[in-house]
């Protein structure tokens, strides 16, 4: 970075010797000022890096130039160029702020070297300077204002070396708001003064000596909340204890904790089979009524694959359908059936919710069955007799009109016989007519029944078989 210098001599041989020297070196960018005055104009108008200005000059000399710059609070470095026998003078100057001098008596070339050296070795100390107050009030501003309390300590031993306490040095604003105690109040003072023990002093004193910071977490009566705090080596003999309070997240915690365990005791207690499968089908929890169904204990179950719960003719095909909501799908209203313990086959009812994790993605699945056995037992029996009302039905439709036909031929021979026989012949065959008639009325009668308990109900057949038409299995998982 190019540093650059205004040179004040009231010489204009001096001005241009000194700024073709330092501009041939390539490190400098030099303006000149024949006067003070004219260099006080142009340090208005610009910032330069440092002032090179000969000592003796009319009206204002150098070290009034000097005086009148510190005197208006401009501390930017300054070089005053003299002759022998002013040592006095410069002396003075250097208790003005004066930042280096040299004489121009003996060979120009060196003294201009060594101007050179001066300005590069004034300049670098200065800006050194300023980065280091920079960065110095930078820390000191997170320092302050750090959303964690920070104070700052130092190590007390007692005559055999052995720690005992540790004084406050500092403490930053948040750790004033903690606590509420003001640094003022406990800067230079031992904590056992302030809160009347001393915690921690073992772990504090270890990371003194070891150099080596340590973190936990525990939870201070004063101010009765949780924090997270780090202790870290600071100087030789302190150490600086950092505060985060972490009450929010730990009581979040807690929260999240209970309802964990209320849900778990939900789950395990709930009335309905509970069962939960990963993405990969492997059982990971059953509740007890589930294990009630089936007779397994969830130990019998845990890490299996669910395909050891399902009929053994039928597994892959069931299994192809729980699989899928690994695919993001969920069963509703799913009817598949469980081998259970005993061997025997229990038809259940599934509806199922996919478990995610924060980042969305599919960690398990949580099913809740409803038994249908005897339900669809039930079902069976009612298409059953369904079935045979039908059947009896159209038997007796059948028999209505195989009566009706033998009854006309009866009549015919009616006719034949006496007077006598006739008439009573006659009546017993229309009274017989008659209970037919009323068979025909409850038989339509019995048909309306059957048509609205197959509207309202869903009771009937759709075969011989005896078998009820389902719908899909895929139907019946939604995604």
């Amino acid at each position: 970075m190019m540093i650059s210098v205004l040179c004040v001599d009231d010489e204009p041989n001096m001005l241009y010797l000194s700024k073709t020297f330092l501009e041939k070196t390539g490190e400098f960018v030099v303006d000149t000022a024949s006067s003070a005055q004219e260099a006080l104009t142009r340090l208005q108008q610009t910032e330069y890096d440092i002032i090179v200005s000969d000592y003796i000059m009319p009206v204002l000399s150098g070290l009034d130039f000097l005086r009148i710059l510190r005197k208006q609070g401009n501390h930017i470095p300054f070089i005053l160029v003299s002759c022998r026998g002013q040592e006095m003078e410069i002396v003075e100057a250097i208790n003005d702020g004066l930042s280096g001098y040299l004489t121009k008596e003996g060979d120009p070339a060196y003294n201009f070297a060594m101007l050179s050296h001066r300005i590069n070795q004034v300049v670098s100390l200065k800006r050194s300077e300023e980065g280091w107050k920079e960065s110095e009030e930078r820390f000191r501003f997170l320092y302050t204002h750090m959303a964690e309390g920070v104070a700052l300590f130092t190590l007390i031993r007692d005559e055999n070396g052995n720690p005992v306490d540790f004084r406050f040095e500092d403490v930053n604003l948040r750790y004033e708001e903690i606590f509420n105690y003001t640094a003022d109040m406990v800067r230079g003072r031992c904590i056992s003064d302030i809160i009347g023990y001393v915690p921690c002093l073992l772990a504090c004193s270890s990371v003194v000596e070891s150099k080596t910071p340590i973190f936990f977490e525990k939870f201070l009566k004063r101010p009765s909340k949780y924090f997270s705090i780090s202790v870290s080596p600071w100087l030789e003999t302190g150490f600086a204890m950092i505060f985060s309070d972490i009450t929010r997240r730990v009581k979040a915690e807690e929260q999240l904790r209970e309802t964990s365990e209320y849900l778990q005791k939900l789950i395990t207690h709930a009335g309905t089979p509970i069962i939960v499968w990963d993405k990969e089908g492997n059982i990971t929890q059953v509740n007890r009524a589930f294990e009630d169904l089936t007779g397994y204990a969830q130990d019998d179950l845990i890490g299996r694959t669910i395909r050891c719960i399902l009929p053994e003719d039928d597994t892959e095909r069931l299994f192809s359908i729980i699989h899928l909501t690994s695919l993001g799908m969920h069963l509703e209203s799913t009817e598949i059936p469980v081998r259970i313990k005993t061997g025997d086959i229990r038809i259940l009812k599934w509806n199922s919710a996919n478990i995610k994790d924060n980042q969305g993605s599919l960690r398990a699945t949580i099913a809740l069955g409803v038994d249908v056995t005897r339900e669809k037992e039930l079902e069976e029996e009612n298409a059953t007799a369904v079935f045979q009302l039908k059947r009896n039905l159209a038997e007796l439709a059948i028999l209505n009109d195989g009566i009706r036909n033998p009854l006309a031929v009866i009549l015919a021979c009616a006719e034949f016989q006496d007077e006598t026989s006739y008439p009573r012949i006659t009546h017993q065959v229309w009274e017989i007519d008659k209970m037919i008639d009323q068979l025909d009325s409850r038989w339509i009668e019995s048909e309306k029944i059957l048509k609205f308990l197959e509207k309202h109900y869903r009771i009937g057949y759709t075969g011989k078989s005896g078998k009820y038409s389902e719908s899909s299995d895929l139907d019946q998982v939604s995604g």
